[in-house]
């Protein structure tokens, strides 16, 4: 298909025109998408579109969508299940599908936007849980030699919000996934968040689908949805810092929102931007959410120009303040 407008296939909902688009649905596509893939000067394979900021009005190549449906159990132990889903299933949908059947160890990730095979890309993460540590391997097409192989969870360079897939290997087109789930349900509770729930509501006891449901209140609560208010979620990384540079912040500023690790110190991205003033803030089409600084947010005609002004104004700001650059964490498509 040529000149398909992808404003519906991204959750910022960009205005964007690709100058041709395909879909994978199945294996039985490999032979077509290579041979898109070799006879096009570029190409983009787009899944829910949730992390993607398209900053043109054109795309001068082929998107490749990926809509392969289809989960099934491999292995089925006495503590444990390893379920293999394809790339196109809805993310969401997948982890309350595994909650209801008491399947653990994604329940922390419910309701986060996107599709299954875009989550081992960004490494996702949220509530104390990271995709990657539920990932036995990840099964890729590689649309330049035509081979399928897997890559197993140490070879998928797994890292905060980044894996092989971030930033090369954009030759392999990831169709399944598979996650080993505990039957034996250990619920995560120590995110502050979490524990509020908790103790306001008195759950007990608490299950899977439970704790699924938890997380999907809380954050309704503070995230906008981005069919009523298009975003791309949390637009920045936490940033992570010595502990020398932590310990000077701290002094001048003794509020500062901070998460202890091995030998550094990670920063709430989102209270640097809201102390910088841009909590509620709107610049022209876009602003940072009123709710949730760290989520920047569409109010109706942005441009690609527009959110890297916004993106660039905030990363001066909070550098000015405290010395600290923030990343974009969220995928930058020209």
């Amino acid at each position: 298909m040529e000149n398909k407008n992808l404003k519906s296939l991204n959750t910022f909902a960009i205005d964007c025109v690709a100058k041709e688009f395909v879909e994978f649905n199945s294996q039985e596509d490999f032979e077509k998408i290579d041979k898109v893939y070799k006879e096009s000067q570029r190409v983009h394979i787009l899944a829910g579109g949730s992390n993607t900021i398209f900053l043109n009005k054109e795309y001068q190549g082929t998107i490749i969508k990926i809509e392969n449906k289809g989960k099934k159990i491999i292995s089925d132990e006495v503590d444990s299940v390893a379920v293999e889903v394809s790339a196109g299933e809805n993310w969401a949908e997948f982890v309350r599908w595994a909650c209801l059947n008491g399947y653990s160890g994604l329940e922390n990730l419910a309701a986060i936007p996107g599709q299954v095979g875009a989550s081992p890309v960004q490494n996702i993460g949220a509530y104390g849980m990271q995709v990657a540590d539920r990932i036995l391997w990840v099964e890729v097409h590689n649309m330049k030699t035509s081979d399928n192989y897997r890559i197993m969870n140490a070879d998928c360079e797994f890292d905060y919000r980044f894996s092989r897939w971030k930033t090369s290997h954009k030759e392999e087109l990831i169709y399944k996934v598979v996650f080993l789930l505990d039957k034996i349900f250990q619920p995560k509770l120590d995110y502050a968040a979490i524990k509020s729930y908790l103790e306001e509501n008195k759950v007990n006891p608490i299950t899977p689908i439970k704790m699924c449901d938890i997380v999907t209140k809380i954050r309704d609560s503070k995230l906008p949805n981005p069919e009523i208010l298009p975003n791309a979620g949390s637009f920045f990384k936490n940033p992570t810092i010595s502990q020398e540079q932590f310990e000077d912040l701290k002094q001048r500023f003794p509020q500062i929102v901070s998460f202890s690790q091995q030998d550094t110190i990670k920063l709430s991205a989102a209270w640097l931007i809201e102390q910088c003033g841009f909590k509620g803030e709107r610049y022209n089409c876009v602003g940072m959410h009123a709710k949730q600084a760290l989520v920047m947010v569409n109010y109706g005609g942005a441009t690609g120009k527009d959110v890297l002004e916004m993106a660039n104004l905030v990363k001066e700001k909070v550098q000015e303040k405290f010395g600290v650059m923030l990343e974009i964490e969220a995928h930058l498509i020209g």
